[in-house]
């Protein structure tokens, strides 16, 4: 192959991208994939008689799933989810069909306004749904619901995270915006002695109910809805932050830092978990970058200078960095003086 026919099918790949994405989501929406969840391949046919679906379109649809290494098989001998296509069962313990909930729809649509947020306009999410990405959370509580497990299903770093920072020690955990609570459970589960307060908007507080977090540590974790741009829970001595200061701008995280900063014990510390930016063609960090834009607008990846300046203003010192799965790198970082 010449170097200009490779040139042009890797163009040809870029462009159609979006073909892989809505071809996953509308499998997975319009049951395909749960239908292909027993121990019997399914024919073509037979699910498009069982879901009253386009025979033909259907057949089309998982010969492309195939070549994704969605599904397995074929028409003649039928077709069975592949290991990443169980991944998007409705009964998978990883939630990723929420990831794909909301890729395939809500940020596929944000993204098609790409250049209104090339313009300076903002979040491109705002233009297409009439509110910026969290108040739309409070607003649909559906969407909310996938929000918040879609983040836990982006996290299976999160079983690294006790292996890098040991949490024996601490009297009480605060997850700062910790969702449904899913860190702070497996954090609990593996240090018997500490207390903890999941803290987080109040809707998000009344979804967690249902969660492990609740049902399985109401004795030693409590549950706090506020914001944390007001002010966070006092007196812990580890204050976690997962994901969240990417979804902000410098003076927003600022305030947010500093917050913790104030409400920390003398001899706290702060874990942050975020993406880096480290320089890599390949990161997913870039990719990243570019999403907090269109989705959040002044949201944004950062590398580790730019965190060691942030929290250096905020009252704190960076004091190290491991690197977890999906390039995912956990911060620790000890109070310093206290901001003027």
């Amino acid at each position: 192959m010449t170097t200009a026919s490779s040139a042009e099918r890797h163009l040809i790949e870029l462009m159609t991208g979006f073909w892989k994405t809505e071809a996953v989501y509308f499998a997975t929406e319009l049951g395909v994939i749960d239908r292909l969840t027993g121990s019997k391949p399914m024919s073509g046919t037979e699910l498009a008689l069982a879901l009253d679906l386009d025979a033909d379109a259907l057949g089309r649809l998982l010969a492309y799933l195939g070549s994704l290494g969605v599904v397995r098989g074929n028409e003649a001998d039928g077709y069975a989810l592949s290991e990443v296509g169980e991944l998007l069962r409705s009964d998978s313990p990883s939630a990723m069909r929420h990831h794909m909930r909301l890729y395939g729809d809500h940020f596929y649509r944000a993204w098609g306004e790409l250049a209104h947020s090339l313009r300076g306009g903002g979040a491109a999410f705002s233009r297409v749904f009439g509110s910026d990405l969290f108040s739309y959370l409070r607003q649909n509580p559906e969407a909310s619901h996938a929000y918040e497990r879609m983040m836990d299903a982006g996290a299976p770093f999160f079983a690294e995270v006790g292996r890098a920072c040991d949490f024996s020690r601490a009297r009480l955990i605060v997850d700062v915006a910790g969702g449904h609570g899913s860190l702070l459970d497996r954090l609990l589960r593996e240090n018997p002695e500490p207390r903890a307060v999941l803290f987080d908007a109040p809707h998000v507080i009344e979804e967690s109910e249902r969660y492990p977090i609740a049902l399985d540590h109401g004795d030693r974790c409590e549950r706090v809805g506020g914001d944390f741009f007001v002010s966070v829970p006092e007196s812990g001595d580890v204050y976690l932050l997962s994901r969240i200061l990417h979804c902000f701008d410098d003076e927003a995280c600022h305030r947010i830092l500093a917050n913790i900063r104030r409400a920390m014990a003398p001899d706290g510390k702060l874990v942050i978990l975020e993406r880096l930016i480290t320089g890599e063609d390949a990161s997913l960090a870039l990719g990243f970058n570019m999403h907090m834009l269109v989705v959040l607008g002044g949201g944004r990846e950062r590398d580790e200078a730019e965190y060691r300046t942030m929290l250096d203003k905020a009252g704190f010192t960076l004091t190290s960095v491991h690197a977890l799965p999906l390039e995912t790198h956990l911060l620790v970082a000890a109070p310093a003086t206290i901001p003027g």
